[in-house]
């Protein structure tokens, strides 16, 4: 059985990496230069828990897994990364509310150690948040997305699969016969994994209906040591998780992202009024030196929209002849990432 896996994303490297024990041959295709060159590494780098999501979805139960094995293939392959715990911060009584409806999605969801803890004891974990209470998941964690993918193109590599970069689908036959710039490959499974793309391989496919949206999120960066740890606000939309404060494994702590609504899916030009990622991180450190601020980078979720309609969950859909597209792989996607890949092979199976 041949199989072909469009999108050299982490999704992509992760379901590719799952169908070589079950396969004769795996080809993963990108159209970039390199692997991971859009949402997976435009993003905070966050190893979710697994509080947000919607209880008995994909996403609450795909991070879940997704993260154990996360952590467990980080570690074997020695890739930088830190389980630095987050703190979710309510600045009013109505937040504190939400809180603790967050708190218990989050234990229906199976996460594990959540606490809910006032303001003083959230100032002794990160001592320059100024909040009425706060969610601690010591489970969050971040990681090095370049390592990462690094990490990741090696290991393909090392386990046999073929990966071709620079190669774009440009049609899919009717016997997954895909003709691309670099030559044509026929599969007896298709995996399409392209990320803000992913739209359009599946209309080259015949599946109809679907289409992918980006919401730019944009950053900016700080190199006072303002955090240790990540530190978010109450949530509040279903289109991002707020401005957050994200250290790196270099000098910088990021400042974002926003919520746009993009025109382009591979705009990545910062849009954002500055003042509106500084009020968003000085409303949780007011202390903040906003004069330390400076533009950092831009990514895009590919949120999937359904005739018309948000689609709030991870869309995995098992078409005829041999092929299954994932759409809407926005966070938690890089956690769940490796759970993603063994749910489509047990479709496959």
């Amino acid at each position: 059985m041949v199989v072909v896996v469009i999108g050299g994303g982490i999704v992509g490297c992760f379901v590719a990496r799952e169908m070589v024990t079950r396969s004769e041959e795996v080809f993963l295709v990108e159209k970039e230069k390199a692997l991971g060159e859009h949402t997976s590494t435009r993003n905070s780098g966050v190893i979710h828990g697994g509080i947000y999501y919607a209880y008995g979805s994909l996403k609450a139960k795909l991070c879940l897994r997704g993260r154990y094995l996360t952590y467990e293939i980080l570690r074997d392959h020695k890739i930088p990364h830190r389980k630095c715990g987050k703190l979710i911060l309510a600045l009013s009584e109505k937040e504190v509310e939400e809180l603790e409806d967050l708190r218990d999605l989050g234990e229906r969801n199976g996460v594990e150690n959540l606490e809910l803890i006032d303001g003083t004891e959230a100032r002794k974990i990160e001592p320059r948040v100024r909040c009425m209470a706060a969610l601690h998941s010591p489970e969050s964690g971040l990681v090095d997305m370049a390592s990462y993918m690094r990490a990741m193109e090696r290991l393909l590599k090392r386990v046999g699969v073929t990966v071709v970069k620079e190669c774009e689908v440009l049609t899919i036959g009717d016997k997954n016969l895909l003709r691309t710039t670099r030559g044509e490959i026929e599969a007896d499974v298709l995996i399409n994994a392209a990320g803000l793309h992913s739209d359009t391989i599946a209309e080259m496919c015949g599946l109809e209906g679907y289409e992918i949206v980006p919401y730019k999120g944009d950053y900016y960066n700080t190199t006072e040591r303002v955090v240790e740890g990540l530190v978010y606000p109450v949530p509040g939309s279903t289109l991002g998780l707020g401005i957050h404060l994200t250290p790196t494994f270099g000098e910088e702590i990021l400042i974002g992202p926003s919520v746009l609504r993009g025109s382009e899916k591979e705009d990545y030009e910062i849009r954002t009024p500055r003042e509106e990622l500084e009020q968003g991180a000085r409303a949780m450190i007011p202390d903040l030196d906003p004069q330390r601020m400076y533009p950092g980078f831009s990514g895009n979720r590919p949120k999937v929209f359904y005739r018309g309609e948000l689609q709030t969950d991870f869309i995995i859909e098992k078409q005829g002849r041999g092929r299954i597209h994932l759409l809407g792989i926005e966070s938690p996607g890089l956690t769940a990432a490796p759970a993603l890949a063994e749910y489509v092979a047990e479709m496959i199976a």
